[in-house]
């Protein structure tokens, strides 16, 4: 696994700073060949494209986390990690530091900073940093853009994500080993951009509506911009334990979910979007788990796994 010390991201950073100011070229390094990364996704397969001709991508490997970079919407399409107890238990604390500029995507195809301001949305972390507490290093690495995508902040970000993202890393600490990927599910084809998974399609029997934020993209001090970074519909998230061969997946809308009448215990009110792999992989177009053989697969993939509670 190839490994980025700080000096190595500093400059990847001073890099990418003068990069921006001249508008050099893009030319694709070791970084975004995901077999710099294999050590992280070679126990389950990268997550694909069902039709990968209709997306313009870059893969990025980082040190604890690989992704693929939407370049047309300017966040991850998917973040996979490899967690570990060790990972996940150390004693770092999340640094306070602006968030970066990927610089191993092209300029023009990236989001910048200033996209978020006054934009009444989170940088919101795919990887978050609290997996990675085992080295600071790793901590400062998940503050590339092109681990974030915009969610609302009070009730979501902020809420109930964090809940799950502390229930993910519980779940680590006693299981020894899990894989997790993350990501956006984009708006809908219908007018209003809504979504409705019917409770009919999902072996969880769960109802859920995604109802996008009225903001398609965000892109700084204006109210609309074409080029902007997309605002999801909602956030996935699957979480696989490979030693067990249980898959626990989660669709949540991007929304104030303290807003909502029935919040109560976060676990009890996570089951409420829990979902099946399948499902994932229908409303976002990404296949996963392609390197486990199809009849181990189908079972995790299509039956509603118990929620993981230890």
């Amino acid at each position: 696994m190839r490994s980025f010390p700080m000096f190595v991201i500093a400059a990847a950073l001073s890099v990418a700073g003068a990069a921006a100011a001249q508008q050099a070229p893009f030319t694709p390094g070791p970084e975004n060949d995901p077999e710099t990364c294999a050590d992280l996704w070679k126990g389950v397969g990268l997550p694909d494209y069902a039709r990968d001709d209709e997306r313009d991508t870059t893969i990025v490997c980082h040190t604890k986390y690989a992704l693929s970079h939407s370049n047309e919407d300017k966040t991850p399409d998917w973040v996979l990690e490899h967690l570990t107890r060790a990972q996940v238990s150390g004693t770092n604390k999340r640094p306070k530091m602006k968030f970066q500029p990927e610089p191993f995507v092209a300029d023009d195809k990236r989001a910048v900073d200033k996209d978020y301001a006054n934009s009444k949305f989170d940088r919101g972390h795919q990887a978050p940093s609290d997996d990675f507490k085992q080295d600071r290093d790793w901590m400062v690495e998940s503050f590339f853009l092109s681990n974030i995508v915009p969610q609302v902040g009070v009730g979501f970000n902020r809420g109930i994500w964090k809940e799950l993202e502390d229930h993910v890393r519980d779940v680590t600490r006693d299981r020894g080993e899990l894989y997790v990927i993350t990501g956006p599910v984009y708006r809908g084809e219908s007018g209003d951009g809504k979504i409705t998974i019917s409770d009919s399609v999902n072996a969880c029997r769960n109802k859920i509506v995604l109802d996008p934020p009225k903001r398609q993209s965000v892109c700084g001090a204006k109210t609309s911009c074409d080029a902007g970074v997309t605002v999801p519909s909602a956030l996935f998230k699957i979480v696989y334990d490979p030693r067990n061969k249980r898959a626990n997946a989660f669709i949540l809308p991007n929304i104030n979910h303290r807003d909502t009448a029935d919040f109560t215990e976060a676990l009890d009110y996570l089951k409420k979007f829990q979902v099946t792999v399948q499902v994932v992989e229908k409303y976002t177009g990404l296949e996963f788990f392609r390197a486990i053989p199809a009849r181990s697969r189908k079972p995790f993939m299509t039956q509603c796994g118990a929620l993981m509670t230890h």
